[in-house]
């Protein structure tokens, strides 16, 4: 090469070198984040759900689902990684896209309801209704909507330390909860201590969902707005769970409690929900079909014979399917312990 191509080529190299060298210096340096008190900042934390904001989310699971029927997208969004993209104006006015490398699917929440857009179908769906019991969607796990079902029901929180998430100094809590019959041994959460937003959370070291670029900002209104066009599809329903499945089919009276757990109030009789914050747990009682299928594929997922049925442990989900009798079959899940599963399939028999 020419000597002046050398020097050229020189200065362009340190230019680069010193673009990338920064944001790793950024990295590794101290995090000051504004000191707060743990319980004020848990209160910020539980405060901030109306509050407006946007960006990048990306969410990391590591939980194996067995293949039960009618689990729909259950299986990826906790056992894979999501590019989340989401606009928040206020609790009745959102949108969330989960992006993938072939389109998008959207959700919206509208003062008139709820509405999906599956991108490759160009397909809007009205979803009419809110049952009681539901299975989770993206929306669930962005940080200041997972930190607010999980911190909600723990007091007892303490501080850790400070990281950087997404330009942000954020202050950091850990709370373990207080019963021992959950397999979650800690959540830590990181928030903008101002404000006290949540921009990160780690739930026992399976589940990771944070912000990678985020501004406090309202969302400008049509960004949030449904729009469909005149050559899209549209359809009305009510919200595909497998809940809507299984009342079509099957009536269950489930019990006021179960295993020293009371049940939440709500008027589905196929599925109720026990116990609080990340010791509650759900049991379905299924019908025909799908009663078959999942207890085949509890067992030959690497279940353990329990009194009428197995259990499957996966990380921290427990996962146990009973037929106590010819004709019923239940199914019961949740962050709980096999023994705590045990008790309350044998009360059901």
């Amino acid at each position: 090469m020419r000597p002046g191509a050398v020097r050229r080529w020189s200065v362009v190299s340190a230019v680069v070198a010193v673009l990338v060298a920064v944001p790793l210096i950024r990295s590794i340096q101290p995090v000051r984040a504004t000191a707060a008190d743990p319980q004020v900042l848990r209160e910020r934390i539980l405060a901030a759900a109306g509050r407006p904001y946007q960006g990048y989310v990306l969410s990391q699971g590591t939980l194996v689902l067995p293949s039960i029927p009618q689990l729909g997208d259950v299986k990826n969004l906790f056992g894979a990684n999501n590019s989340i993209r989401v606009w928040h104006a206020s609790t009745d006015a959102w949108r969330v896209a989960v992006l993938d490398p072939t389109g998008e699917q959207d959700y919206y929440r509208t003062a008139e309801g709820t509405y999906t857009w599956d991108y490759e179908k160009d397909l809007w769906t009205q979803i009419v209704g809110e049952p009681p019991v539901r299975l989770p969607a993206a929306p669930d796990v962005l940080p200041p909507e997972l930190t607010k079902r999980l911190l909600s029901d723990e007091a007892a929180v303490k501080p850790i330390a400070a990281k950087r998430i997404a330009g942000v100094a954020a202050a950091g809590l850990r709370f373990a909860p207080s019963d021992p019959d959950t397999t979650v041994r800690y959540v830590d959460v990181w928030a903008d201590p101002t404000t006290g937003l949540p921009l990160q959370i780690d739930v026992g070291g399976l589940f990771n969902s944070r912000f990678l670029d985020v501004s406090q900002v309202p969302p400008p209104a049509d960004v949030i707005t449904p729009n469909a066009s005149i050559a899209s599809g549209f359809a009305t329903t009510n919200r595909p769970d497998i809940t809507t499945a299984l009342n079509s089919v099957a009536t269950a009276d489930l019990p006021g409690s179960l295993a020293d757990r009371g049940r939440v109030p709500g008027p589905v009789t196929a599925a109720a929900v026990y116990g609080t914050g990340l010791s509650r747990f759900v049991v379905l009682a299924l019908p025909g079909r799908i009663a078959r299928q999942t207890f085949t594929a509890v067992r030959n997922g690497g279940g353990v014979s329990v009194p009428g049925g197995y259990v499957l442990g996966s990380g921290v989900l427990t996962v146990l399917v009973s037929r106590p009798a010819p004709r019923k079959t239940y199914l019961l899940a949740g962050f709980v312990t096999p023994e705590l599963l045990t008790r309350a399939s044998a009360e059901l028999s």
